[in-house]
């Protein structure tokens, strides 16, 4: 009598590309190209259900496109978890328990995206890159070898949500189009800044700055980009809270980054925002 393990295997091993077999939502089997594909060793991935293996963020809509799936293809666009990979995920149900999943990665159109400043790469309201080119682009820093100068500094629009109520939707796209353009012209060349999300901003700067140097420039900047906005004929006043940190020697994990960035961000909303924090990693 087959098992329904030599079955999956059977059906991994007739199918090209990158594929993997789920049961019951979790990955009974991978090939070898699903292996290379998605740059997760074998052990990883079998036992473990896909979702897990993308963003937090992104965790629910995979469950529900799995969910979802049905003998009619179907893709659905992620991001994995290990290093911001790009990838698109294909699914085709083979029975109600059963789901064949295919995976490319976007890697091309990904840097095509980038050079041509598109939608996988790049926010549409401010034409910066986006949350996950910014992230994918710090982690690639991080894992740089060696004692390469590395300042990051996160901005975040005070109360934008308020402004919304109050304004609509047209004047925070002003703003964070502003911000976006006012932070810019402060950068260099080597230097990097993204959107996060509609109310933060983050820069990578290569620079050796010492802490205190760091903490002038944050200051100069918070007040420079919350300078008032022209909008329909009057003034949009709004603050801007800035968090700056240097990290030098051993570098940590882009997990400990973002969960930094997010508890200072949630600290300077709690406290009403207008204000600077020095950070160490």
């Amino acid at each position: 009598m087959v098992t329904e393990a030599e079955r999956l295997a059977d059906v991994l091993r007739f199918v090209p590309g990158a594929c993997l077999v789920l049961s019951d939502g979790v990955v009974r089997g991978a090939n070898d190209e699903a292996v290379e594909a998605l740059g997760i060793p074998r052990t990883h991935i079998v036992g473990v259900p896909l979702p897990e293996l993308v963003l937090p963020e992104m965790q629910l809509e995979l469950a529900k496109f799995i969910d979802a799936s049905t003998k009619v293809v179907s893709t659905a666009a992620m991001r994995l978890a290990n290093g911001l990979v790009p990838i698109e995920f294909s699914a085709r149900r083979l029975s109600d328990s059963v789901l064949l999943v295919g995976a490319r990665r976007m890697t091309v159109e990904h840097e095509m995206s980038a050079l041509a400043g598109g939608s996988l790469t790049h926010d549409q309201v401010t034409g910066l890159p986006n949350r996950y080119h910014v992230l994918s682009q710090l982690h690639e820093r991080l894992s740089v070898k060696g004692t390469q100068p590395l300042a990051i500094i996160a901005i975040w629009i005070d109360d934008l949500t308020t402004l919304r109520d109050e304004r609509g939707p047209r004047v925070v796209e002003r703003v964070s189009r502003q911000v976006g353009e006012r932070v810019q012209a402060r950068l260099r060349g080597p230097d990097l800044l993204g959107r996060l999300d509609d109310e933060a901003f983050l820069a990578l700067l290569a620079t050796d700055s010492t802490l205190e140097q760091l903490s002038e420039i944050a200051d100069r900047l918070r007040n420079e980009v919350a300078f008032p906005v022209e909008f329909d004929g009057g003034l949009v006043s709004f603050t801007a809270s800035v968090m700056v940190g240097s990290l030098q020697g051993t570098r940590p994990s882009l997990e400990k980054v973002q969960s930094r960035i997010e508890s200072v961000g949630k600290k300077a909303s709690a406290s009403g925002g207008n204000r600077t924090e020095i950070v160490t990693f």
